[in-house]
């Protein structure tokens, strides 16, 4: 990992990703594994910020993303994760209980509100259930009225994707190569994020990629939204002491504990904090960070948390982003092997509510606060498993770099389902950006 972050410094110096800077000042790109997804899949994703050069990197410390009801205008889903020098790994879990219907996923960095020339970038996903009744899916358009006098021009890069076979059986390996040279067949370095998924998951005909993204549409208005009572800075934890109901006048000493670490703080003169994503970072599984005063008698003192990111989340559900409709039928969507594991829903009854028992109530003094979670890394196909495995996505890595050479390679394993895949590269390089498409069948 060290080496591929050391490899993204030299690229973003090298390429002048900035030119675009003061219409998007960050560029912030989102590479999701597919497009089309069922409740309780994963989205896996990478983040890129491709107009920020790697002395300017620093300040860009965590990413927010939030998945938006387009019905509803109201978030669903909302988590943070940490940028390390432009890139950021995320992914989110779909609730099995989340409606069928368009989302639009939206992200931004914790300078939203400091630079007024970042624009959040967003993108539609389609959830979707076998057998139920189907629509028209929502999808970010390649054609726009900009897209007729800004062209995406030609890099002079050439990417060359290859797997070892065409077609495969079901739990097959698949050693997949890529190179990157320039017109004359000079070596090109790079970094990219990939997939490979079924085709079936990915909206017909959709060219719209990290290329269309920096040529054209990162060029588009941003949402018009209030965010002048919001604190300068965003991070994924903010608040202030008090000392009873009144505000204090000094800096005041905090002590962050997460696994065997502990973190000291202090606030600002006024009694306010924050908590970036590198003071937050912890792998799965770890419990929670605690928080806590550590000055003369505790009990006077209170941590008070600030709601700065969900009041900007409600106010992006009240965007209206631009889209095109597409026809997908199940029959398209859907393979033989998950209509039949996905029957028809029977009508839900309304289930009984537990009592819970009262939570003795927390000191104020001391406060639980959620870790920034490394996400993990993508499981693939087992050979020895008895299980059957319909996975759409078969493989997905967020950040691969080549060598010296402009190699890179990588292997997976089929799962069970058969059908048309396609590996998605998209990318950055010393040329610029790049994406690459390539199918193949498993049989």
């Amino acid at each position: 990992m060290r080496n591929a972050l050391l490899l993204l410094a030299a690229i973003m110096s090298l390429h002048s990703f900035a030119q675009n800077r003061e219409i998007n000042s960050t560029g912030l790109y989102i590479h999701t594994d597919k497009h089309i997804y069922m409740p309780a899949e994963k989205i896996w994703f990478t983040g890129y910020l491709l107009n920020i050069q790697a002395t300017d990197t620093l300040p860009y410390h965590t990413l927010f993303v939030t998945l938006i009801n387009e019905n509803t205008h109201k978030p669903v889903l909302y988590e943070r994760f940490a940028f390390d020098r432009a890139v950021c790994k995320g992914m989110l879990e779909l609730p099995d209980s989340l409606p069928a219907g368009d989302y639009a996923l939206v992200g931004y960095t914790n300078n939203y509100i400091i630079d007024s020339h970042e624009q959040e970038f967003q993108q539609w996903i389609s959830i979707r259930k076998p057998n139920q009744p189907s629509y028209k899916i929502k999808k970010t358009p390649t054609d726009s009225p900009r897209s007729t006098i800004a062209k995406i021009p030609d890099a002079g890069l050439k990417i060359n994707l290859t797997t070892d076979s065409a077609t495969y059986n079901k739990r097959s390996v698949i050693n997949c190569k890529i190179e990157l040279t320039d017109t004359a067949g000079k070596a090109i370095q790079g970094l990219f994020s990939v997939t490979c998924v079924c085709e079936r998951r990915l909206r017909r005909q959709d060219h719209w990629d990290i290329c269309h993204y920096y040529y054209i549409d990162q060029y588009k208005l941003p949402g018009q939204i209030d965010l002048s009572t919001a604190q300068q800075e965003l991070n994924p934890v903010s608040g202030f002491v008090t000392k009873g109901s009144k505000k204090v006048k000094k800096p005041i000493p905090l002590l962050l504990m997460k696994n065997n670490e502990m973190i000291t703080l202090k606030t600002n003169k006024d009694g306010i904090f924050g908590l970036n994503s590198y003071q937050l970072i912890s792998n799965p599984g770890q419990p929670d960070v605690i928080l806590s005063i550590v000055k003369g008698n505790q009990s006077e003192f209170k941590i008070n948390f600030l709601n700065d990111i969900e009041r900007i989340n409600h106010q992006l559900a009240q965007v209206n982003y631009t889209y095109a409709l597409a026809d997908m039928e199940d029959s398209t969507i859907f393979t033989r092997e998950e209509m039949e594991i996905h029957p028809v829903p029977a009508p839900k009854t309304a289930a009984a509510k537990a009592k819970l028992p009262p939570h003795g109530q927390e000191p104020g003094y001391v406060k639980k606060v959620k870790p920034v979670y490394q996400p993990p890394e993508f499981r693939i196909a087992s050979d020895t498993s008895a299980i059957p495995d319909y996975n759409t996505t078969l493989y997905w890595n967020y950040l691969i770099n080549t060598d010296k050479e402009g190699h890179a390679s990588f292997s997976f394993r089929s799962d069970d389902l058969p059908g048309v895949f396609v590996c998605v590269v998209q990318g950055v390089s010393t040329m610029g950006v790049f994406s690459k498409r390539l199918q193949f069948v498993v049989k």
